[in-house]
């Protein structure tokens, strides 16, 4: 276990603020050394300090197996669109950046304004370097020009990627144009829906006669029925939402929509300090909502990191 101590600022504030860590980032700041995005990242605990009334919530991509098989489905496409855009080049020498990585957005909340990025002990800001996205490319097929003989040729869709909600796009049909793609949503979009009419269990018949079944009988045969009835149909079908899956709902404002709640802190009145319980983040993407006044001083996060993510 090898632990790394980063510290965060809350600007001043008035009324509730979405913050947004990448901790992959941070830790190759600290480090300076590329730490890979696709990870699973520990957080063993923290302190949270402010000294007026302010809260913090803090929350993550849902951690389920939906969420990494989603991210990895994206992974894989975005390597194999960058693998066969190399081999088909002519350009015999084109070669991703050195630090090239798969690094995705946590939700259409996230933006580079509302980061939150690690300081030295004076609150300075730990020298940063390059840090982008990963941007996918949709090309468009051609279209008939209905006018002259011949085709136009349609300019190619990019877009960023994020892990939960809705995708953001302007237009639509042939036309559309997306600047985030949910990831959970676009691989909920791309498995078959299940029919519930043709999956539930088929009636025994053979069932009424059973010798240990009958020893349970009790009272007129309408009730024995209701027992069977009961039987065949009681928890036929998922104990989940078979077509909406966690995190993949509409991206809205909200600041913790489609995120799984880690931590809530709440300061002490007298002394101004919360401990921060360990999680576990996807990524590495942290969401922190941060309620109520933080005064003109603002309030402080210390994390205690694990530095060696965990591959999925």
């Amino acid at each position: 276990m090898v632990v790394t101590r980063l510290y965060f600022e809350i600007p001043e504030q008035t009324s509730t603020t979405s913050y947004t860590i990448d901790l992959a980032s941070a830790l190759s700041r600290h480090h300076r050394r590329l730490i890979r995005q696709k990870q699973l990242f520990t957080v063993y605990g923290g302190i949270y300090q402010d000294s007026n009334d302010s809260n913090a919530y803090i929350s993550t991509a849902p951690h389920y197996w939906v969420t990494k098989r989603s991210i990895n489905r994206t992974f894989k496409a975005w390597r194999k669109q960058l693998s066969d855009a190399m081999s088909e080049s002519a350009d015999t020498q084109l070669r991703t950046g050195k630090y090239s990585d798969f690094k995705v957005h946590l939700d259409a909340v996230q933006n580079t304004g509302r980061s939150l990025h690690p300081l030295d002990a004076q609150g300075t800001a730990l020298p940063a370097g390059e840090w982008n996205y990963a941007t996918l490319t949709m090309p468009r097929e051609d279209i008939e020009d209905s006018s002259e003989t011949g085709w136009i040729a349609q300019s190619s869709d990019q877009f960023d990627l994020q892990i939960v909600g809705q995708h953001t796009s302007t237009g639509s049909g042939d036309q559309i144009n997306y600047s985030r793609v949910g990831i959970i949503k676009s691989w909920l979009d791309s498995r078959p829906i299940k029919d519930l009419n043709t999956d539930s269990p088929k009636e025994n018949p053979n069932m009424i006669n059973d010798p240990i079944t009958r020893m349970f009988f009790t009272g007129d045969s309408d009730e024995d029925e209701k027992i069977i009835e009961a039987i065949n149909t009681e928890n036929d079908t998922a104990p989940y939402d078979l077509d909406k899956l966690y995190g993949s709902g509409s991206s809205s404002t909200d600041h913790g929509a489609n995120l799984q709640m880690q931590c809530v802190v709440s300061p002490d009145t007298n002394s101004g300090v919360a401990s921060i319980a360990g999680f576990q983040a996807l990524c590495g993407l942290v969401r922190i909502v941060v309620t109520g006044s933080t005064g003109s001083s603002g309030a402080g996060i210390i994390l205690d990191v694990e530095s060696n993510g965990v591959a999925f």
